[in-house]
Order: C-alpha cells, then sequence, then structure tokens
C-alpha cells in the first residue's frame, strides 16, 4: 500500500475530492470588470515601476 505523505502533517487519511470545473466566464465590460482591470493594471505598474521607466526612455 502507498505510504500517506500527509502523515507528518497529521492528517491520517487523504479525503477524494470532486474537481470543480469553471463555469463562469469573466465578463470585463461590466463596471465590476473594469475596476479589476484598473486595479491589476495600478498593481503590474507599482510592481514593474522601474522596467515601464526603462522601456518609456527607449
Amino acid at each position: 500500500m502507498k505510504e500517506n505523505p500527509l502523515a507528518k502533517y497529521g492528517i491520517t487519511e487523504p479525503v477524494q475530492r470532486p474537481n470543480i470545473k469553471p463555469v463562469k466566464q469573466l465578463d470585463l465590460d461590466t463596471p465590476e470588470g473594469r475596476l479589476i482591470v484598473l486595479i491589476e493594471a495600478k498593481r503590474i505598474m507599482q510592481i514593474h515601476k522601474s522596467t515601464f521607466k526603462r522601456l518609456a526612455c527607449l
């Protein structure tokens, strides 16, 4: 029988769970979708600030 790799974390028997498939399409045309795009763009601009600065100088 296969050894339980999670036993060292105190899990005696793993539970088999069904795979959940995504069913909802992300609609970016709605106001909520536009907010998601705006927030993600701001986050990327903050993370890669120096990279975008170098690209602007090219």
